[in-house]
């Protein structure tokens, strides 16, 4: 009993240690952070329009070298090609767009302007082809009918433009088949309980096209109107019907004029890369997507400010022996969202280097109205590591000291913790065949999220340096992981495995679920913890026989997959952003992925159900363990649209039997 008791309170003085030097790294980082310079940051990039693969991201990817390099830190500009259906990996690529110019004009007595790009640059929807009607007016047919093609048979749409409610996606028949050269649209992309379009009736939707680069497609052009120009159109073009049924007119239709100068070519697409060398080549990866329209200012310019002042910041305090020498190496990409990190990763680089990551999106906007908290989105179950609670024990560690009036406003930052989701570029990095382990830190909801009305305005100075600051003691600390850091994330893990085990249990109960599904839930949520402590105690040398029975005595008991069907091995090394794109050379499997789309297009959580099943096709689990952990991570889904997308892949020559 005296040993126990004295190992305890050992233990707890070297707990305490650790802590001291954890506060010590955050107060050094927190001087090092400053509000002003994170604001003339994001108030420097937010003025580019940054549309991925065009000359206003690269200018903006410029600016970020230069000011990097400025700070002492090595930093490039990397240049990948933009061509027409290339890959990068498993993601298609697509051309470079340019645009000078772009305006559309409601012609006649009651005329507006409509769209005007050197005004506001999102009003163009992005990457439109370039287009000469100054001179001659076009039709403009507002699609009155909702979206589907059926409910326009006999209407003549060939030459016109379209008045559109509804996203440009569900319209694209319109242009491939039925010669409709443009659209108008309105479409605000509302969501639940936080924005609807009467809330922003001034706001313009980022909208784009995104061309296949197939043979024989039809490309155009298109502007976006907000919700108040909206209700002025609407009602024109309801006059002018009903004008029209009297014989007053002799067209039910508006005319518009409309211009864009723009190129649409192949080029290149940019990645900003920094480097801090540490005493390894073994390397922490930060991540931040440099694109979207101008603005856009808590999406992305937030985390391109956190991502590059972090950088500068660690260089800044271990030149000047704030801090020991990293021993990890420190990299950091800005990038265009998606393409930009497909590129780098697939460029000839030893991704076996990179231990961990962080990607920084959306993390500044004032926590008003709807805008919700600061979230450390963790890690799926099939990446078991650590990461995720590093980054929850440091949100609560970065509150615990009160010294000034900025760290009162630091303290009041709503934050949360949620499992793993996709919507950026983590979840590429986060794929076990990628391998690099990595948390997003964001912010959702937004209620600004892709509009015009994302705008440096929105954004609150603390609640970015907050996330700054988390993610620069985050990427230190996994840079030189001590024994005493880990143990306290060891401890932290212990409150995170109870707390989830608690709510994974109470929803089971209120939903009166079948007991072995809760059996799997929480055997599934035991492996994860189980092999991350496994993975902290190796990094950090620790013996993980200790840890590994504590987690057991917490949650006995090991959960017994079964075996069921053949098992498959991936052939494609990072995550299918998209399936539909990736066949689009091979029209035949096309169709069968289109077909398999709309079976199952109601589906809720389709994309994540679908990602989480490449994630844990190894060349080991069978297809019907595949299908039961996603269901189980999950806490619901489709074994038979789990089961057949596995079958599809396979047809689609991306999974080969092993057995």
């Amino acid at each position: 009993m005296k040993l126990s008791r004295r190992g305890g309170i050992m233990e707890q003085k070297t707990k305490r240690g650790a802590r001291q030097m954890m506060q010590q790294t955050i107060k050094t980082m927190k001087e090092r952070i400053q509000t002003r310079g994170l604001y003339q940051i994001v108030k420097e990039v937010s003025s580019f329009h940054r549309i991925q693969a065009s000359g206003g991201f690269r200018a903006a990817a410029n600016w970020c070298c230069d000011w990097l390099n400025r700070q002492g830190v090595q930093a490039q500009v990397l240049h990948y090609p933009a061509p027409a259906g290339g890959y990068a990996g498993s993601y298609r690529l697509f051309q470079e767009w340019n645009c000078t110019a772009g305006w559309c004009r409601l012609a006649g007595p009651e005329g507006f302007v409509l769209a005007d790009y050197s005004v506001e640059p999102i009003s163009l929807i992005q990457k439109s082809c370039a287009c000469d009607w100054r001179d001659k007016t076009l039709d403009l047919v507002e699609m009155t009918e909702g979206c589907h093609e059926e409910a326009y048979e006999g209407w003549d749409l060939e030459g016109k433009v379209l008045f559109t409610h509804q996203h440009i996606n569900k319209f694209s028949w319109a242009i491939q088949k039925r010669g409709a050269l443009g659209i108008v649209s309105d479409y605000l992309n509302e969501t639940p309980h936080v924005r609807i379009p009467e809330e922003l009736l001034d706001a313009l939707n980022y909208t784009s096209f995104w061309w296949e680069h197939t043979p024989g497609e039809r490309q155009a052009f298109g502007f976006v109107v907000s919700p108040r120009t909206s209700l002025r159109l609407q009602k024109l073009c309801r006059e002018r019907r009903q004008a029209f049924e009297k014989g007053e007119c002799e067209s039910p239709y508006l005319a518009l004029n409309a211009y864009v100068e723009a190129t649409l070519e192949n080029g290149t697409s940019e990645v900003v890369e920094a480097v801090l060398p540490g005493e390894s080549e073994e390397s922490v990866l930060v991540c931040a997507h440099l694109c979207h329209p101008c603005a856009s200012a808590n999406d992305n310019a937030s985390g391109v400010a956190g991502a590059m002042t972090l950088i500068a910041a660690i260089h800044a305090a271990v030149e000047e022996g704030q801090l020991p020498p990293l021993k990890k190496t420190i990299r950091m990409i800005l990038v265009p969202e998606f393409t930009g990190t497909y590129n780098y990763l697939n460029d000839g680089r030893d991704t076996s280097l990179y231990t961990a990551g962080i990607n920084l999106d959306m993390i500044g906007a004032k926590q008003e109205d709807t805008t919700g908290p600061i979230t450390v989105t963790c890690l799926p179950f099939a990446m078991p590591s650590f990461e995720g609670d590093l980054a929850t024990l440091l949100l609560q560690e970065l509150k615990q000291e009160t010294n000034s009036r900025e760290d009162l406003l630091l303290q009041n930052v709503r934050t949360d913790a949620v499992p793993f989701g996709l919507g950026s570029d983590h979840f590429i990095l986060s794929d076990p065949q990628v391998g690099i382990p990595s948390i997003m830190l964001g912010q959702w909801p937004d209620k600004y999220y892709h509009t015009s009305a994302d705008t440096i305005e929105r954004l609150d100075m603390n609640v970015l340096k907050f996330s700054t600051l988390l993610a620069a003691v985050y990427v230190y600390t996994l840079c030189d992981l001590h024994k005493r850091d880990a143990r306290l994330i060891l401890n932290h893990q212990c409150t995170r495995l109870m707390a989830r085990m608690e709510t994974i249990t109470r929803r089971a109960m209120l939903a009166h679920s079948d007991p072995r599904e809760l059996a799997a839930q929480l055997g599934a949520l035991k492996e994860f913890y189980t092999e991350a402590a496994r993975r902290l105690c190796e990094q950090a040398g620790l013996d993980p026989s200790k840890p590994l029975a504590r987690l057991n005595a917490l949650l006995p008991g090991r959960v017994q997959w079964a075996e069921e069907g053949p098992v498959y091995r991936r052939l494609f090394g990072d995550p299918l952003e998209s399936l539909e794109k990736r066949m689009l050379d091979e029209p035949d499997k096309l169709a069968l992925v289109r077909e398999y789309d709309r079976r199952y297009e109601a589906e809720p959580d389709k994309a994540m159900q679908e990602a989480l099943c490449g994630y844990y096709i190894d060349g080991t689990r069978s297809c019907g363990r595949v299908a039961d952990q996603v269901i189980a991570e999950l806490g619901g889904g489709n074994r038979e649209m789990l089961l057949e997308y596995q079958r599809l892949l396979e047809v689609c020559g991306l999974l080969e039997m092993v057995q």
